[in-house]
């Protein structure tokens, strides 16, 4: 006994066409998610990137700057009748044997500065050793030749240099010099400054960059680096940070 027409038609399959519609359909829905999968990763890894920049830049600013906010800072030393009285010791002197504010202007990896404080006003150096038994912290800042900013006690022998933050391509400073005949306030180089002693400020400029490609995008031509130089196009991601760092120990320099 033969089937009805209309029950063979219900068990017709799909012809050529409908299938080759349907996996062009399917084609096209994989090409769209795994595009929008490798642009996701793309901005994942370019946010990823971008915060491991900032994160690098602050670290290294809030160790400069809280270096720098005891520098040439006085300290209290109790009365030795130990009547609960105290005196305020200050530094005789800015010379390299004492507290002090320093610096070297050079290229990327000869710039430097070194901050100093007294060790009975606060034993912690920049790497956070707290074992010196010298009279003065001493930390210098300086670039190696692996893109880090690097800091020791100089008054530790056996210290070395180590990195406080990586990726970092340019370390520039400049000085904030007083005039007290001019009663004027100029920003210098470190071999332009004539006396330390009449710096109130210091300027420090960071430029850092993601350790690994992230991007092909150029980079925006009116960011500049701490030399106004253009930034390279090379994907990285990149960013120039300036921090002024007031000595705040020096407020009464000016009259």
């Amino acid at each position: 006994m033969s089937q009805p027409a209309s029950a063979r038609a219900s068990q017709r399959g799909y012809t050529l066409p409908d299938l080759l519609i349907g996996m062009a359909l399917s084609l096209l829905v994989i090409a769209a998610a795994t595009s929008a999968y490798g642009t996701s990763k793309q901005t994942w890894s370019a946010m990823a990137a971008a915060d491991a920049v900032h994160a690098n830049a602050r670290v290294a600013l809030r160790n400069i700057g809280a270096q720098a906010q005891m520098a040439g800072a006085a300290y209290l030393k109790p009365n030795k009748s130990s009547d609960g009285q105290f005196t305020a010791e200050l530094s005789p002197s800015e010379d390299l044997g004492q507290a002090a504010v320093a610096g070297v202007n050079g290229t990327k990896n000869i710039e430097s500065l070194t901050l100093g404080h007294w060790h009975a006003l606060n034993t912690t150096d920049c790497q956070g050793n707290t074992g010196s038994t010298h009279t003065s912290v001493r930390n210098d800042y300086k670039l190696n030749t692996n893109k880090e900013l690097t800091c020791k006690d100089l008054n530790l022998t056996s210290s070395t240099y180590q990195a406080l933050a990586e990726g970092v391509e340019d370390f520039q400073l400049r000085y904030a010099e007083a005039n007290l005949g001019t009663q004027t306030i100029q920003w210098k180089t470190a071999n332009q400054v004539i006396d330390m002693t009449q710096v109130l400020a210091i300027e420090v400029c960071l430029r850092v960059a993601s350790t690994h490609t992230v991007h092909t995008t150029k980079p925006s031509s009116s960011r500049k680096g701490c030399q106004d130089e253009a930034l390279p196009s090379d994907g990285r991601a990149r960013r120039t940070f300036k921090k002024v760092v007031t000595l705040r120990n020096r407020d009464r320099v000016m009259p």
